[in-house]
């Protein structure tokens, strides 16, 4: 804990709170402001070198989604960086005459630290919300399924809302009494609610909304025809978000510990500077994380792409599998063991899957001469048939009959 240092000898003039959060000084916070957006910045060109020019795939939602993203971080860095160069954020805090001279004292860097502060809160809103769509719309590129697809679509909804709910909290704070979020502190009590609640609301339910979209991918990776370690590594791909749930994790107890006492010691600038300098660190942090599965083919021989075409088509081919051999039990009275449960009990190298579509689809083909392509949940799928494993020496085929 700093003491108090005073301006002069004379205990009768204003006193000040040397910043004592966690060593943050100016010079730290222009460094995390600029190295942490800069990061972000070049993690998304990288992923748009991808995309365009070595992949040449087309931009979907989840490209633009971070693209919007990161220009925010990069507006929250400048912030940061202006804060600290004009004087504002990491500087002692004034503490007034008298033992609660803090309630009325202020001063230029005071003010510019709080109009900071509630700029950089109303904009991370946005910027944590878009990263965090375009995680999920990520996902949505590549796996299929109605309960996929609802679990998405709700998570979605649940972004949007927790983004749009905090900003408005946020920006009307103190009503429309703006003036009031930089005035002295008593003013603030007096027209603003208590902000304590909210921000550790907002801390909480960050870290767990990154938690439920880290493992969403989970159950439907582990139910993919591959070898285990096959299974890890796609696994790893997408877990390469768990550093964002550290930071934010991070982020949430020092927060915790800040408004467990916020007024133990009276330094306004030194919590404000302590929040906005871990939110750049998280915001940097999710930036990166969401951009890593995309620039993987700068990192490795096997292209996103090509991975996501796999992923996908594997789990068509399931449900392929798994429909014809419900109409089998159904018509036929056959047991599983006709083929029916390849979709699910195939072998761990994916050669069970293939035997079980290859049995369906010969029983299936007796039945009429006119042969036409089964329509499947990915038309990606299809066309990327022809590279999938053989079982038995022959090409498992996505044709049967009309019925």
């Amino acid at each position: 804990m700093a003491t108090p240092q005073a301006s002069s000898s004379s205990s009768t003039q204003e006193t000040y709170l040397s910043t004592s959060e966690g060593g943050i000084t100016p010079a730290s916070v222009i460094a995390v402001g600029a190295v942490l957006s800069g990061l972000a910045v070049i993690a998304v060109a990288l992923r748009f070198y991808v995309r365009l020019i070595r992949v040449y795939a087309s931009l979907g939602v989840e490209d633009w989604l971070i693209l919007v993203s990161v220009v925010l971080t990069l507006g929250m860095g400048l912030m940061m960086i202006i804060g600290s160069a004009m004087g504002g954020l990491a500087r002692p805090t004034p503490q007034g005459t008298g033992p609660k001279g803090y309630l009325t004292a202020t001063n230029d860097a005071e003010i510019l630290t709080e109009q900071i502060f509630w700029a950089f809160d109303l904009v991370q809103c946005f910027a944590f919300g878009t990263a965090k769509l375009s995680v999920l719309f990520f996902y949505r590129r590549i796996f299929r399924g109605e309960i996929f697809n609802i679990l998405s679509i709700g998570m979605i909804v649940v972004v949007v809302i927790w983004t749009l709910g905090f900003f408005f909290a946020i920006l009307f704070r103190c009503g429309t009494q703006f003036w009031a979020l930089w005035a002295p502190l008593k003013f603030l009590l007096a027209n603003c609610y208590s902000s304590t609640p909210m921000f550790q609301a907002f801390s909480i339910s960050d870290v767990i909304t990154d938690v439920f979209i880290l493992a969403m991918p989970i159950y439907w990776t582990s139910r993919l025809q591959m070898t285990l370690s096959k299974k890890f590594a796609v696994c790893g791909v997408f877990l390469l978000g768990a550093v964002v749930v550290a930071a934010g994790a991070a982020r949430l107890a020092i927060f915790i510990q800040q408004t467990n006492s916020p007024y133990q010691n009276a330094d306004g600038i030194g919590h404000l500077t302590t929040e906005i300098y871990w939110s750049m660190i998280e915001m940097g942090v999710s930036v990166v994380a969401a951009c890593l599965p995309a620039i993987w083919p700068l990192l490795s021989k096997v292209s996103l792409e090509s991975m996501v075409h796999t992923i996908r088509s594997m789990l068509s081919l399931e449900s392929l599998v798994s429909s014809s051999s419900r109409r089998s039990r159904r018509k036929t009275g056959e047991n599983s063991r006709n083929g029916g449960e390849g979709g699910s009990e195939g072998s761990s190298d994916g050669s069970g899957l293939y035997e079980s579509i290859s049995g369906e689809l010969d029983k299936v083909s007796t039945k009429n001469s006119r042969i036409n392509t089964v329509p499947m949940r990915d038309i990606e799928a299809q066309h990327h048939l022809k590279d999938m494993p053989r079982s038995g020496g022959i090409m498992a085929t996505a044709q049967v009959s009309n019925v």
